[in-house]
């Protein structure tokens, strides 16, 4: 029976993420196992958006360390390309946003970040004359964001722990564990039985279906994200766009597309597999087109192309839960990730690995993010309506 310091459940962003992380700090003897493939799930839907407006203060750190990271990504990681494109991001809001909005923006200058509260009049002038300013007082502008390319981006990942000395398993399903008292001793897969001292979950929707045998359920939900493409307007919208107002968010998809989906979730039982749909369907064309068209009017005249969906593990906070377990001394989540998963992949796998490697986080504080708030009741909600913005 093969034994391993670390077992990593899920290769998603996140596992391969915390992958990465610990073989460059050294720890190699690590397997990962995911029942599909690196990427496959839900990362392989993920609209990879890398910006830094968050409200929670250990999540905007996180950004600022990831946006970073996602900009010098073949430097660190060794990749045969770059994953990040930088096409600058706006979030705009209404009066009820501002004084929020004015705090993040001074906070990331504080930390030497290029970032501008801009008056929408003026940023109509300067950047997008065909933008509907209606309802609006104040656009955060991030001329440094953008996206990723994410199943690229995993593929980096792994590849660097593979020539690291770690181990993959792919096509494999995790079905129980053997434990006693606090420590799980085994991982049991459709394909044999593995001994680790550390089990990190990063299983994402399928967490609680991986963790049933163990007799735990953690406090998430699932929720669906559809996401409609559209043909580029004659005046190209160049720029990413997160509207507190209209309830979308969108962005450039290469030369030709936009890509638009939504700040609400839509909770359902559904499977969680991704997917795409045959052709775009009403209801999400009427939804996610209707939206973007009263900011970005000349959307109005555009034709949809495709529409995907895919799902995310939200806790009722909307915010990740990180660090370990309540029960099992040796198991480690990183789960519930409400839509910041890709984005901040990189701290996320820097803060699993040093609970591994220092036995504490040393780069983020973290101890509002630990399972321990939903047992005394500290919600850690975004300060803004939608959760998902963080």
């Amino acid at each position: 029976m093969n034994r391993y310091r670390v077992i990593i459940i899920g290769l998603g962003s996140t596992g391969s993420s915390i992958l990465y992380n610990l073989v460059r700090m050294g720890i190699s003897d690590v397997l990962a196992i995911d029942a599909r493939c690196p990427g496959c799930g839900q990362t392989s839907r993920s609209s990879a958006l890398i910006r830094l407006h968050y409200t929670h203060p250990t999540l905007r750190d996180m950004a600022i360390y990831s946006w970073r990271f996602w900009r010098r990504y073949v430097e660190e990681t060794g990749y045969i390309h770059e994953v990040f494109h930088e096409t600058g991001i706006g979030f705009a809001g209404g009066e009820d946003h501002l004084k929020t909005m004015e705090e993040v923006v001074n906070s990331l200058k504080s930390s030497g970040i290029d970032v501008e509260l801009y008056d929408p009049e003026i940023f109509k002038q300067e950047f997008y004359r065909e933008l509907d300013v209606t309802g609006l007082a104040g656009i955060a502008w991030e001329p440094g964001s953008g996206y990723c390319d994410a199943y690229d981006a995993v593929q980096g990942f792994v590849d660097y722990a593979l020539k690291g000395g770690a181990e993959v398993n792919t096509r494999e399903r995790v079905i129980g564990f053997e434990f006693e008292d606090d420590t799980i001793n085994k991982v049991k897969t459709d394909k044999g039985v593995y001994e680790a001292e550390y089990i990190v979950n990063s299983s994402g929707v399928w967490t609680n279906e991986v963790l049933k045998s163990l007799g735990i359920e953690l406090p998430i939900k699932l929720a669906r994200e559809d996401v409609l493409y559209v043909s580029q307007p004659n005046r190209k919208i160049w720029f990413g766009w997160g509207d507190f107002s209209l309830g979308f968010y969108s962005r450039p998809d290469g030369e030709t597309r936009y890509l638009i989906g939504g700040l609400e979730p839509v909770y359902n039982g559904f499977d969680p597999e991704p997917g795409e749909y045959s052709s775009p369907p009403i209801d999400v064309v009427e939804d996610r087109l209707g939206r973007a068209a009263k900011r970005f009017p000349l959307l109005n005249d555009t034709t949809p192309i495709s529409a995907i969906y895919g799902f995310y593990d939200v806790t009722s906070d909307f915010q990740p839960i990180i660090g370990y377990d309540l029960k099992y001394r040796n198991l480690l989540h990183l789960v519930g990730l409400s839509g910041h998963g890709f984005k901040l992949a990189p701290a996320y796998g820097l803060t699993i690995a040093e609970l591994i490697r220092y036995g504490e986080s040393r780069r983020f504080n973290i101890s509002s993010l630990t399972l321990e708030r939903f047992k005394i009741g500290k919600d850690q909600h975004s300060r803004y309506k939608y959760g998902i913005i963080g």
